[in-house]
């Protein structure tokens, strides 16, 4: 089974939206975003991620626990993560503070909800590629509770912006729907890495779509299956929560890296 766009919602759609993400435990908001803004984001964090890359921008932007140092792509040294990634972008910044996101959240939490975009990792762009030499082609199944278990923000989703569409050539997101209200200790589920899993679907997006996931739901990612640009998946990941927001010097705290690599 493929869920193609007919899960998709536009911004003013919350309580079809509601009954999606209750019942899959994820939805797609799409239209969001015009083009301008986009391609505004897309400048923007290409630029910061090759400062980073040639050691102008400061290392608070990089992180050696999300991205294992060495990467190398076309033979030159490679950085697939910028973290805090809206202090850099205001494009970026825009995209993550859009109302639909945080209405979405708020309907869904039933509270005021609020986006950290300011501790820990904050919101981070991924630049994925399959090259040889690449250190961030795929991820394992994990649920993003199971990270840090002991947090006080939960409850809340991941929201994915995505730079580029997705598709086999450069990979997916790979979900198992309904299994946010399953129980599953975060070893065993770590433990089956890339497996396949019984019920599991691929979930395709369109350039500027946005992906909302639920902090239990399993997922992971596909490794695409091309080099080069046309294996290369961006995008722009955060999460909007309803619990306590922890403070500016929160920093890593208990990170339990449960995705595989």
């Amino acid at each position: 089974m493929i869920l193609t766009e007919t899960i998709a919602i536009t911004a003013d759609e919350f309580e079809h939206g509601q009954a999606i993400y209750d019942r899959l435990g994820f939805v797609i908001l799409r239209g969001l975003y015009p083009d301008a803004l986009l391609k505004a984001m897309e400048v923007e964090l290409e630029a910061a991620q090759q400062q980073l890359i040639a050691g102008e921008l400061d290392e608070k932007y990089g992180s050696d626990l999300l991205d294992e140092p060495g990467a190398v792509i076309d033979g030159n040294p490679y950085r697939h993560y910028v973290i805090n990634c809206t202090d850099l972008s205001p494009a970026a910044h825009t995209a993550a503070a859009h109302p639909a996101i945080k209405a979405m959240a708020d309907r869904l939490f039933k509270g005021d909800s609020w986006v950290n975009d300011y501790s820990r990792f904050g919101v981070v762009f991924q630049d994925s590629r399959a090259d040889t030499g690449s250190h961030y082609s795929r991820i394992g199944w994990h649920s993003d509770f199971q990270s840090a278990e002991e947090s006080t923000s939960w409850p809340g989703f991941a929201f994915t912006i995505h730079i580029d569409a997705t598709s086999p050539a450069n990979g997916f997101l790979r979900v198992v729907p309904g299994s946010h209200k399953r129980d599953i200790d975060k070893d065993e589920l770590g433990a089956r890495r890339f497996n396949p899993i019984p019920g599991e679907i691929p979930v395709f997006a369109q350039r500027g779509d946005v992906i909302l996931h639920d902090y239990k739901l399993w997922h992971g990612a596909a490794r695409g299956t091309a080099e080069g640009a046309s294996g290369r998946r961006r995008h722009v990941r955060g999460g909007y929560y309803a619990g306590e927001k922890p403070s500016k010097d929160y920093g890593i705290g208990k990170f339990y890296k449960n995705a595989a690599r």
